[in-house]
């Protein structure tokens, strides 16, 4: 039974990222009239929604390996997935500008860090809080600095959105994730124990799964600008290596942290 809960909460999450989270930031992005960059980011930061429900539902459920892996899987299959879109869409001469290399810093350093903290068994260190933290804040930091204001044109700047549906529909889907990814989470505790599965295996498999939203995201950016013709330009691609470098940034920088402070706190507790 548990097994059946895991398939329909990863079900759940797929369907409210898609039809809700992502459509209410395109109503939010197109009625501020966010840039690529900023637009980016934030369905970065949206599309780690999963990751966090899942972590501390695997962490306090007494699978915290399973949930590490998951944020280590994700920002692996994220990368995947943001290079198969690229490939797809012939824009492979774009990751060579020099204009993104903050990006694919980030991403990439988002990568090694999870696998270091497992490699030398500090992962559930708590002075690792802090320092992600700060290596987050590290993060918006350069990136700010480091890139100026674009002046190309974004194509979706004539579109206008509807602030207060986006809202709805972010706010009401970010709730639904988040439930759906508590049971995923607390599923997916129960199968490992049950079936004996390695927690390894157990992340890779939850990693998949929360990565599913930046898949949709990278595609639908390309598919977007090539039905527009303005698949020539770095709009597309900026909008991509943002969401990518922040949805990879926030698991390892915001989530992790947070899901770590809950994760000790939770155990203390538990344990006295």
């Amino acid at each position: 039974m548990s097994a059946i809960y895991m398939v329909l909460s990863a079900a759940a999450i797929i369907f409210f990222v898609k039809a809700g989270l992502l459509r209410g930031i395109d109503h939010i992005a197109n009625a501020l009239k966010w840039s690529p960059k900023v637009r980016g980011q934030v369905t970065g930061y949206a599309t780690s929604v999963p990751e966090l429900v899942c972590l501390l539902a695997a962490g306090l459920a007494g699978v915290w390996n399973a949930g590490l892996w998951n944020i280590a899987s994700s920002n692996i299959i994220n990368t995947s997935l943001m290079l198969m879109a690229v490939i797809f869409y012939r824009q492979f001469k774009d990751l060579l500008s020099l204009r993104f290399l903050d990006e694919l810093l980030f991403a990439g350093l988002a990568i090694a860090v999870p696998v270091v903290m497992m490699q030398w068994e500090i992962d559930t260190a708590w002075y690792l809080v802090p320092l992600l933290l700060l290596f987050f804040v590290v993060y918006q930091v350069v990136d700010r600095r480091v890139n100026t204001p674009s002046t190309e044109q974004d194509a979706t700047s004539e579109i206008v959105g509807n602030l207060p549906l986006g809202l709805l529909l972010a706010v009401g889907a970010s709730i639904a994730i988040s439930i759906a990814g508590y049971f995923l989470g607390t599923s997916t505790a129960v199968v490992v124990k049950q079936m004996e599965i390695p927690p390894a295996v157990a992340g890779w498999i939850l990693g998949f799964v929360t990565s599913i939203p930046e898949m949709v995201t990278f595609f639908a950016v390309y598919s977007t600008a090539k039905k527009e013709s303005t698949i020539d330009g770095k709009s597309d691609t900026q909008e991509c290596l943002d969401n990518l470098a922040g949805s990879n940034m926030s698991n390892v920088g915001v989530v992790y942290p947070l899901g770590l402070l809950a994760y000790l706190i939770g155990s203390r507790l538990l344990g006295s």
